[in-house]
Parts: C-alpha cells; structure tokens; sequence
C-alpha cells in the first residue's frame, strides 16, 4: 500500500534553486501532505552547465529542519568523499535532535568526478570510494547509535564523541546500484535505496539484498522522476516545462520515451497509478519523486491528489 504520507518529495537543487524557493517547496509539500522531502548533495550542476544558483546541501537542510514542522528531510546522498563522516555525523545528530527526530541520513560513495577535482577534492577510482565509504560508515554508524567513535582507517580516523546525542533512533539510508553497496546496506542500514531501473535489474539486486541481509528487515525505496497528467496537452505542458529548463533539444514524445526507458512513471493519472503498483509489486515500498521543475507545482499537487488516494 502506498499513499501520500509514506512517499516523499526529491530536488535537485544544484540545477538551479534559490534557497527561498527551496525552502518553499518544503513548505508547500508539507502541506500537500508528503510525508518526506530529499535534496541532491552536490556541489555542481550533474549535467555539464555551470552558471546557476546550486544552495549547498547541509545548510540548506539546517533551513528546511526550522521551516517545517512534520515533514521528515534529509540529504540524498551526502558523498563521503567531501563529508568527512566524523562531521557529517555530528551535523547529523545535531539536525535531528534540533527537528524533533526528523533527519533521514543517506550515504553514498560518490560519482561526480567534477564537482570534486572543482572545489579541490581527490576522487580516487571506484575500488577506493568503496573503501572509504565502508571507514566512513563504521564512523557514522558508531557515532550516532552509540555517541562515540574510536577508529583509525586507511582513509579516515576518529576519536571523539558526538554531541548533542540524536533525539530518537536516527534512520540511515544507504543508495547505490553496485552489488557491494546493495551488500552493505542489507547488512548495515535501515533503508536501501535505488535510482530508478529496468525490472530485471531491480530484480537482481534485491536478490543480492536479500542474500545479505541475513534475514534483517531493511525498507527499499526508489528515487527517480516522473511525469503526470490529467490528460495529454497537460503532460505536454509538463513535459515542455522540463525540456526548456534543461536546454534539451528534443520533443515531448522523446522526453516520454526516454522516461519510459528508464522504467519511470510518465501518462495520464490511471497509467501512472498503474506504473506505481507494478513497481510496489515487483517489491519497492516507498518512493520519493524526482521534481526536476519544482516551479510546476500544478504537477506537484497532481501527483499529491493522486497518492492521497492511496494505492
């Protein structure tokens, strides 16, 4: 069963978002009703432009936490890389005592080459994230379950307590498509999440989740975009809203196929219920929708109307 209180809100900020507007978008998906707001942690545009307002993604949380009252938030994915988890888990803590419990934190290796080697990061091949995000997590996972860390990696260290101590267990998600990342969250989070995929791909890892969970209950979600409509001329609207912002040359039809290959929900409210339930079937139990154009909130508040009736 899904419905509006169990399914959350994406942004990604760094396409280009004032904080007010940001901000406000929180706002406003508290009042639809949603019961979760995500924002990308990047530090650049991932698609190549440069030039845009791109909020960074700790402060812009510390806004949301003090701008809203219910809605539980959180980043999607902080990248150990340029988080070291000793701080990312004192901002953690320090966010979800501040919100009455609210912060989801959600922990990834990285993959944007650039927005690294622009602000002076090392980003070192794939093999080695993955080592530093295992140290990262032992760090996290010490820290905010048990307020202390003492650890001495290859790639990091920590010795020290972590104060405020969280108010309530804090939620840790972990997102990734590589069978080592589905791996480790099966046996080290509450919540895997996955960038929306073709089924016989989501099938697989969930098999690899569930072989290493060792019989864990761990929530999966997806997070990927959408497009709905009441009718056709209201999904091109839509449709051509997200085709200017991001300087696509293409048509409404193009952009439909290309989110149908992705296996995204895209039509009419009864095909995107219909997409959603196959997707429940097939095994994910919570969504957070990628609004890619939080400015069309006509699309927002669709979408809201059709999770309030669950299914």
């Amino acid at each position: 069963m899904s419905s509006i209180s169990t399914c959350g809100v994406m942004l990604e900020p760094q396409h280009g978002m004032a904080m007010n507007q940001l901000v406000g978008t929180a706002r406003l998906a508290e009042d639809l009703g949603f019961g979760y707001l995500f924002r990308s942690d990047h530090l650049l545009p991932t698609d190549g432009r440069r030039g845009m307002d791109s909020p960074e993604c700790w402060t812009s949380l510390g806004a949301i936490a003090a701008s809203t009252t219910k809605l539980k938030f959180g980043p999607m994915v902080s990248p150990v890389g340029f988080r070291n988890p000793a701080l990312l888990a004192r901002m953690a803590c320090t966010l979800h005592s501040f919100s009455g419990g609210r912060l989801q934190l959600s922990m990834g290796a990285g993959w944007y080459e650039d927005e690294y080697s622009a602000h002076g990061y090392p980003f070192p091949p794939l093999r080695v994230r993955l080592s530093q995000f295992r140290e990262a997590l032992a760090i996290v996972k010490a820290m905010i379950r048990d307020g202390r860390a003492d650890f001495d990696g290859e790639h990091f260290s920590a010795h020290t307590d972590c104060l405020p101590r969280p108010s309530g267990d804090l939620h840790l998600i972990i997102g990734g498509k590589t069978k080592s990342m589905v791996r480790l969250a099966a046996k080290e989070a509450d919540e895997w999440n996955l960038l929306g995929s073709a089924p016989d791909a989501f099938v697989a890892l969930k098999s690899v989740l569930e072989g290493a969970s060792g019989g864990r209950d761990i929530l999966i979600s997806e997070m990927g975009p959408f497009l709905i409509g009441r009718n056709r001329s209201e999904l091109e609207v839509s449709a051509r809203k997200q085709i200017a912002k991001y300087g696509l040359d293409m048509s409404p039809d193009d952009l439909f196929r290309r989110l149908k290959a992705r296996n995204a929900p895209c039509g009419s409210v009864d095909e995107f219920v219909e997409q959603v339930r196959s997707k429940l079937d097939a095994g994910i139990q919570r969504f957070y929708f990628q609004t890619l154009v939080p400015e069309n909130t006509e699309m927002l508040r669709l979408l809201a109307d059709t999770l309030k009736d669950g299914f």
